[in-house]
């Protein structure tokens, strides 16, 4: 055991503690700087190689996380050199392909200029730069010497020279020549990782010749906001243009919509064969003789069949007739469920949506198209937005905002159309997008986080991913809802329009008087004030008189009108409790500058092995 211990002792000795496969045993920087705050930099490295290797890669950053870019030209090298620009640095390769080399010394050399313009500050001009990035050399630095020539005096008090890992505020001593305008200076033993950062405060114009940059950032963040806003509010004009239905004039109508169930009144109404569809079928059954109903209370039916629905009947109708009477005549809620009678439901609902296309079709032809495009269209400024947002970030990190953009896209893509008919039916509610709002908040606290390692500007970022979201929520949504009506559906929604108003705002008179012609007449419009969403209505219209008990309602209260009324809701909630139980669980339902600090300034890159 104890020569174990001794083995793994030794083994922790000899591992180095650098991991690039060379130490840079001399590294001297010499840079000259001009009234246009361009640097004209030698460099000259002196490697000793750890590990057989062709040679080392020197890399030099001109783009940064606020945006602001670096012009670089190399102007010559020690040896042909290989130039790679992978968005972010400038690459120079030094070393043969064919050749592999250890030891040394091996010495190499390179001169370039390296370009930022005016800084962004109006008070004051400033050199910050990191003589020695940190985290960019994975070795250490055995001799550091640099000296830096500035084109006029300047004050030692402000000048700071800071050493260590990034965010380091430790000064290190330098010297600053009889004319003001050379800084100099030595370390030695620079761990692996260290930067050395030199900062210089100057008095406003001291670069009398500095132009400023271009800020690719701030272009983002603009160009990323204008898209977002222009594509919504062309989404919502083409929607108010070519997409909405105009204004639809509707006489009231005393008689039942013909040749419609009180399912097809509610699917064009409402655009779905909900629940309350299907019980106002129930009913419409019993008042034409074709089954009966006990009530057993608490949500316990009994329906029994008393004949076959007419030959003429629609397939969303046989199928839900079906559907309640496959394997006997009579049924009761509880062995719905047993029968699978959910599962059935829905190739009911999916029979009537068929049922209203070709020449019953409620939507005209090119309202479809045009949703169609617009939506597909959609996919072209989410690009965009990938695109746009990592203008000043690294070419990879486009993967962490396209991804997720064509995610939220999808999954929008996907919603939005049973969004809008449940709008259409029962106007907004926020729990209808308060699953897609979740995911959509998930994108974002994903794309932010992403970003922010690589982005200064973190509230921007927070801002255009928000806005990008958003505006992309209201545009599919606002996509969605392009469904101009057909001419067939001006007729029939205006035949049903005409009678939801009439049982909506009938007479008190006019129902007295057909209550004497027929005793049986307020059972022969509820199936349809149920199914139109006016069965409150309908039966305060007949409050203080007397209804004639319905024949097919068997149970207690038979008389009672307000309780045979009921049954809509009663019937939903037998549905949703007993015949088709949602599982439990959790989830959703549908001034002056500081001193600085080490690795805080612009950046001439690092070194790497290859």
């Amino acid at each position: 055991m104890r020569k174990l211990f001794l083995i793994a002792f030794f083994l922790l000795l000899i591992i180095p503690l650098y991991a690039e496969a060379f130490i840079l045993d001399y590294y001297s920087v010499i840079m000259n700087v001009d009234d246009e705050r361009s640097m004209t930099i030698k460099e000259d490295f002196s490697l000793e190689y750890t590990v057989p290797s062709h040679g080392f890669y020197r890399d030099i950053q001109y783009r940064f996380r606020d945006g602001v870019t670096a012009d670089v030209d190399i102007l010559w090298t020690s040896e042909d050199v290989l130039e790679e620009d992978n968005g972010e640095y400038i690459s120079v390769r030094f070393g043969d392909p064919d050749k592999r080399v250890i030891g040394g010394p091996y010495e190499y050399d390179m001169k370039y200029t390296y370009s930022l313009g005016a800084d962004p500050y109006p008070d004051y001009d400033e050199i910050y730069y990191n003589i020695v990035s940190s985290g960019a050399w994975d070795t250490v630095i055995e001799r550091l010497v640099f000296s830096v020539t500035l084109p006029h005096p300047v004050s030692r008090d402000r000048i700071w020279l800071t050493a260590g890992p990034y965010g380091s505020e430790m000064e290190i001593p330098f010297n600053l020549s009889e004319d003001g305008c050379t800084i100099s200076g030595r370390y030695s033993g620079l761990p692996a990782g260290y930067s050395v950062t030199l900062r210089v405060e100057m008095e406003e114009g001291y670069f009398s010749e500095a132009v400023p940059r271009f800020n690719f950032r701030t272009l983002s963040f603009w160009l990323s906001l204008s898209l977002s806003v222009m594509v919504a509010a062309l989404v919502l004009f083409v929607w108010w243009r070519w997409g909405r239905d105009e204004k639809l004039v509707f006489p009231v109508s005393y008689n039942p919509p013909e040749g419609l169930t009180p399912m097809d009144a509610a699917f064009i109404y409402k655009g779905a064969a909900d629940n309350s569809a299907v019980s106002a079928m129930l009913i419409y059954w019993a008042d034409k003789g074709i089954i009966e109903i006990t009530d057993n209370g608490d949500d316990d039916f009994v329906f029994t069949r008393l004949s076959d629905i007419p030959e003429g009947a629609g397939d969303a109708e046989k199928r839900l007739f079906n559907a309640f009477f496959a394997s006997s005549d009579s049924v009761d809620t509880k062995s719905l469920r047993i029968l699978g009678f959910a599962s059935k439901l829905q190739g009911v609902r999916k029979a009537e949506s068929e049922y209203f296309t070709g020449e019953r079709s409620l939507s005209s032809p090119s309202s479809v198209r045009l949703r169609k495009r617009v939506m597909l269209l959609l996919i072209i400024p989410v690009i965009l937005h990938a695109f746009i947002s990592t203008l000043t970030l690294p070419l990879f990190m486009s993967v962490f905002v396209l991804f997720p953009s064509l995610m939220a896209y999808l999954v929008l893509r996907s919603q939005a159309g049973a969004i809008e008919r449940k709008m259409r039916g029962s106007g907004f509610r926020f729990s209808y997008i308060a699953a897609p709002s979740a995911f959509l908040l998930f994108i974002w606290f994903f794309i932010v986080s992403a970003l922010s390692p690589y982005d200064l500007t973190y509230t921007r970022t927070v801002i255009e991913t928000a806005v990008f979201l958003i505006s992309l929520m209201v545009s599919m949504l606002a996509s969605a809802s392009i469904d101009r009506r057909s001419e067939y559906a001006d007729k029939v929604l205006s035949s049903v329009l005409g009678y939801r108003e009439f049982i909506e705002k009938v007479e008190k008179d006019r129902i007295e008087k057909l209550s004497k012609e027929d005793p049986q007449f307020f059972y022969h419009v509820l199936s349809y004030a149920m199914a139109l969403d006016t069965e409150d209505e309908w039966v305060r219209a007949f409050s203080g008189m007397y209804v004639e008990p319905a024949r097919w309602y068997h149970g207690d209260d038979v008389a009672d009108i307000y309780i045979l009324s009921s049954f809509s809701r009663r019937w939903n909630h037998a549905y949703s409790s007993v015949i088709a139980p949602q599982p439990r669980g959790g989830g959703a339902r549908t001034t002056r500058g500081s001193s600085g600090f080490s690795g805080g300034g612009f950046s001439g890159g690092g070194g790497r092995s290859w």
